[in-house]
């Protein structure tokens, strides 16, 4: 046989392993893609609840969120190496295992400190979830099929996010450490994954310090790369104004409506549903608007629900309206900016890239608590929504501009 007939036929069993993914093992790597947002949401309901057993200051309870948040920004671009060099099955074992047993030494943390560091470890678990699961889909679809699939993996990152704080709630109403049992659900994962999930891609190194080096300047000078550029900074900008609005609107509808948790919690759980249901009709959007369009909409989208906060009538329901608006935009945005990620670097470092882009998005998650706290220290909550809104209008003209 001959030297090209052989390479043709390497090509095509390449090729052959893209979608071979079964519709069980995708939703599988779905259920992995929602558990990388299992870290703050799950266990935050059950702040106060931990603070008590270990007899915590209150200024000390963040703790539990930010060590988490910290330790997964840090290691993400570690990770992002080893998706590319390792692997995505092994990288996806490993970080289910580290995930579900950090979460499971929670339980007998015996004293708040050892909590801290079990935290600290998960977070480095729980970081690559989502990231593998987007190289994993990037590697077994092409076109509008992964449009579609990036459309389900945010849908399901988005119900994730709304149900899985009731159930922490649910379960620290009746005993914090029921809260971090949950985690164990990642070891079952893992264990099915051992024995189902093929390795996904075809372009692996090995791990040498020479190929180190390579790899890294692979990276930069993808990097350098304007379009790649600009979707990292799409990243942070949607989770910069997801957060505004996830710890400023509970305060708001207390202070400035008079109504309680519940009313905050429908109100998030609204935005969570209907950003969900967009996210699966991505393909449609994609049918009538480019992704700069689309992307630009998706801001617009927000700006206009940040803007209305401060102006629907007092002691009303009428900021659901708002969160209806929010979520449309979020299911418009994250789609495209998650399927446009994954289509723009090359193969063979497409796991560091993808993980950048989430590192940006835990920046941004941590920027907006920070930076429009100060802000808050000069102006009121609705001037801060307001102030908020006018900068994601800005963003999505930058879109439309500069693309």
């Amino acid at each position: 046989m001959s030297r090209q007939k052989k390479s043709t036929n390497r090509s095509k069993d390449r090729k052959n392993t893209r979608g071979n993914l079964t519709p069980v093992l995708l939703l599988l790597v779905l259920i992995m893609g929602s558990f990388g947002v299992m870290g703050g949401g799950l266990v935050a309901p059950g702040l106060p609840a931990i603070g008590e057993a270990f007899s915590a200051p209150e200024e000390q309870l963040g703790l539990i969120l930010s060590v988490y948040t910290i330790s997964a920004a840090i290691s993400l671009p570690v990770i992002g190496y080893f998706i590319d060099t390792l692997g995505r099955r092994k990288v996806a074992l490993i970080c289910l295992i580290i995930d579900g047993i950090a979460g499971l030494g929670s339980i007998i943390a015996p004293n708040f400190a050892i909590l801290l560091i079990w935290r600290f470890f998960q977070g480095i678990g729980v970081a690559g979830l989502i990231p593998v699961a987007m190289t994993i889909i990037s590697d077994c679809f092409e076109g509008e099929n992964r449009l579609q699939k990036m459309g389900l993996l945010t849908g399901t990152i988005s119900i994730g996010a709304v149900v899985i704080p009731s159930l922490g709630g649910f379960l620290a109403a009746i005993n914090w450490r029921l809260v971090f049992s949950v985690y164990g659900l990642s070891l079952i994962l893992a264990l099915i994954f051992f024995g189902k999930l093929p390795e996904t891609s075809s372009n692996l190194k090995r791990l040498e310090i020479n190929e180190l080096s390579k790899h890294l300047s692979s990276l930069l000078n993808t990097l350098q790369i304007r379009d790649i550029r600009v979707v990292l900074f799409q990243s942070f900008a949607a989770y910069f104004f997801l957060y505004a609005m996830v710890t400023f609107l509970p305060v708001f509808i207390h202070q400035y409506h008079g109504l309680g948790e519940i009313v905050a919690g429908l109100s998030l759980s609204t935005q969570g549903l209907v950003g969900a249901a967009f996210a699966t009709k991505a393909n449609f959007f994609a049918k009538y608007l480019e992704w700069q369009q689309r992307t630009a909409l998706g801001f617009f989208l927000l700006a206009v629900s940040l803007i209305l906060l401060p102006f629907w009538p007092q002691e009303s329901y009428f900021i659901l309206i708002s969160m209806v608006i929010y979520g449309a935009g979020t299911g418009i945005i994250n789609p495209t900016i998650y399927n446009r990620v994954t289509n723009l670097p090359p193969r063979e470092i497409a796991g560091s890239v993808i993980s950048l882009f989430n590192t940006m998005k835990y920046i941004g998650m941590s920027a907006a608590p920070v930076l429009l706290g100060l802000l808050l220290i000069y102006a009121t909550i609705p001037i801060v929504f307001i102030i908020t809104g006018l900068l994601a209008i800005f963003w999505a003209g930058s879109v439309i501009i500069i693309g």
